[in-house]
């Protein structure tokens, strides 16, 4: 079974493109990286990260059971091997031996990494006191998760459930489906058929933990250099929060030949504008380049080594409140040829422009699952399946289609004479975001919520240009309205807006990551819609195994949101400018997790990357991926 799972994730998570930058392979290399942070880190909690900052510290010192290489393919870290049972519901890990944890001065503990060390990872993160970030995305994976971690929530709340915190605590092992079979085996049980289990290993959620030094460091844990252990390429030697951190290279690494970069060198700069002048003078191996410095650089000697990072797995999508507090809205969008004036009436390259102006129609995305990321075991990938292609290849975008559709809504929804059938006049409070009148008459009033960023803005008052113009200011009012602090708390929560677009990750190999989380019930059903016909489709799709087969049936699911306008996906995440020493397709790349962060296996040469050796080294990386395909590795 081990061989096919290997081949199945080596087709789901090939990156087809990745970032960097360049030189040939000979020639003598820089030894340390120097790269930037902004603010203070009270704590590199490894179950608690939400920077880059945080993702590159914790990849670099803790290694998981797997790891992606350069090409994205999984491939064995602390994990030498594995199996699965035949319906991809029991997983078991056989660990290299004597791998031992070290400190924060590189010097071996007393600790080997073992199989206790995984099962106190999942312990960890499935107490809600220890408040481990993005708990929910395995919730519903591992048997018994769940209702452990529910069980002591609602002790913590005071809720008798019947049972002490106590006695939830030392029904772990029998109720959650994580088991040390022995001192380098450890054996997970799912709640469903999981064949793309590999990709959720590269997340930190999975990352082991010592006990005995957990227990004895307590609340103290990873507060300091002192209070964390390291397994990775590397290890924390300077930790100053406010200046400094510096993570030096472990020679009691496992794989410690492929640890090219002795030094990981992080310095706190405050902007981008010293990020770049910093590389200017040689102080960094990278630095970011805003559009605005891009603009400046055009012209002079630095402009060949500016290159643009591919688009990631991170997908734009407006989302429309179905349950509005602005009744002339409500009665629209509950009607299917008004969000189809409302697809066909947005220009995804104009708003995508604001982001990058050279290319813009690159990083435009119509699907809800990113493209180049889930591949069936023929290599096909999932949005080039015949329900989501047309999507995928079609730009949307057409004015006249968008002034059709709305006037056939305004036929169904409206009077002749311009009234709104069962809207009366009335106030709208959606607090701080909007207040206003509305009379049951076109035009219907729209609230677009953005936030105060100056970006944002822009891109919200280009959107309301938008509607306006295309489905006809006689029929569209749209109010730009904006939130000052918590987007969470003054939008979302309390669904004051009509329309709002934000950003949504792809966290594991599988069309579920976002497609389960868009039902009636889903986490991401920010705008209140009840869908049965797409909850029964995940429902069926979720159920299969056979990959293509399952794929088959998720696509229908998302054409169907698609087809019936329930969101409007328009765009990808990535596409930032850059300049870098570091030769690019070398590291561990992956769509998912931390490993993409690693810097084994890293090559900085003196001079930047051109574009011209990025675009060389490019052809030649695809080209190797194709190779791989073709030889079925």
């Amino acid at each position: 079974m081990k061989k096919s799972v290997s081949w199945l994730l080596i087709l789901t998570m090939l990156l087809l493109t990745v970032t960097g930058c360049s030189k040939s392979d000979s020639g003598d290399y820089e030894d340390v990286f120097y790269g930037t942070f902004s603010g203070e880190y009270k704590t590199i909690n490894p179950y608690d990260l939400s920077s880059v900052t945080g993702y590159t510290i914790i990849a670099n010192t803790i290694d998981g059971l797997v790891e992606n290489d350069k090409y994205g393919t999984v491939v064995p870290s602390l994990a030498e091997s594995w199996t699965n049972n035949e319906d991809y519901t029991v997983w078991t890990f056989k660990l290299r031996p004597d791998v031992y944890w070290v400190d924060s001065n590189g010097q071996k503990t007393e600790y080997k990494v073992t199989a206790d060390d995984f099962v106190e990872g999942i312990r960890y993160i499935a107490d809600p006191m220890n408040a481990a970030k993005n708990f929910k995305i395995i919730s519903n994976v591992i048997a018994g998760i769940s209702d452990y971690y529910y069980n002591l929530a609602d002790i913590d709340e005071g809720v008798d459930i019947g049972m002490t915190r106590e006695q939830v605590e030392n029904s772990f092992e029998e109720t959650v489906g994580v088991k040390a079979l022995d001192e380098y085996t450890v054996e997970y049980t799912l709640n469903t058929s999981t064949p793309y289990f590999l990709s959720y290993l590269v997340m930190e959620l999975f990352y082991p933990v010592e006990k005995e030094f957990l227990d004895k460091v307590g609340e103290d844990f990873a507060t300091s250099k002192d209070t964390l252990l390291y397994n990775g390429g590397y290890y924390i030697s300077t930790w100053e929060r406010d200046k400094l951190i510096v993570l030096t290279k472990n020679d009691n690494y496992w794989d410690k030949d492929n640890i090219t970069v002795k030094e990981i060198n992080l310095q706190k700069v405050g902007d981008e504008i010293t990020g770049l002048e910093m590389f200017q003078r040689g102080e960094l191996t990278s630095c970011s380049v805003s559009a605005e410095q891009l603009k400046a650089l055009k012209g002079t000697e630095w402009e060949k080594y500016v290159n643009l990072k591919e688009k990631n797995t991170v997908t734009f999508w407006f989302t429309m409140n179905y349950q509005s507090k602005n009744p002339e809205y409500k009665t629209f969008v509950n009607n299917l040829n008004f969000r189809k004036a409302l697809l066909h009436g947005i220009d995804r390259v104009k708003i995508s422009s604001l982001y990058e102006s050279n290319q813009p129609e690159f990083f435009i995305r119509n699907t809800i699952t990113p493209e180049d990321t889930v591949f069936d075991p023929n290599g096909l990938d999932y949005t080039d399946y015949p329900n989501l292609k047309p999507f995928k290849e079609n730009n949307p975008y057409d004015p006249e289609l968008a002034k059709e559709y709305m006037e056939k809504a305004i036929a169904e929804l409206c009077s002749e004479d311009g009234n709104i059938n069962g809207v009366n006049a009335g106030s709208v409070d959606m607090e701080r975001i909007a207040k206003f009148d509305v009379d049951g008459k076109l035009p219907v009033d729209i609230v677009l919520a953005t936030t105060t960023d100056p970006v944002e803005t822009k891109k919200a008052l280009l959107i309301a240009e938008m509607l306006k113009q295309n489905l006809g200011e006689e029929n569209v009012n749209v109010i730009v309205g904006y939130a000052a602090t918590s987007f969470q708390d003054e939008v979302f929560s309390p669904m004051n807006f009509d329309l709002v677009d934000d950003s949504y990750s792809f966290k594991f190999a599988d069309p579920s990551a976002n497609l389960e989380r868009l039902t009636t019930d889903g986490s991401l059903n920010e705008g209140g819609y009840s869908i049965p016909e797409y909850d029964k489709l995940v429902e069926e799709a979720s159920s299969k195994s056979d990959l293509v087969e399952r794929y088959t049936l998720f696509s229908e699911a998302e054409k169907y949101m698609l087809d019936n306008v329930i969101i409007i996906p328009y765009m990808t995440g990535g596409g930032s400018y850059y300049m870098s020493k570091e030769i690019p397709f070398q590291t561990p790349k992956g769509q998912f997790g931390l490993t993409k962060y690693k810097v084994k296996g890293s090559k900085i040469q003196s001079e930047p990357v051109t574009k011209e050796q990025y675009e060389q080294l490019k052809a030649q990386h695809e080209e190797e991926i194709k190779k791989l395909f073709q030889e079925g590795n």
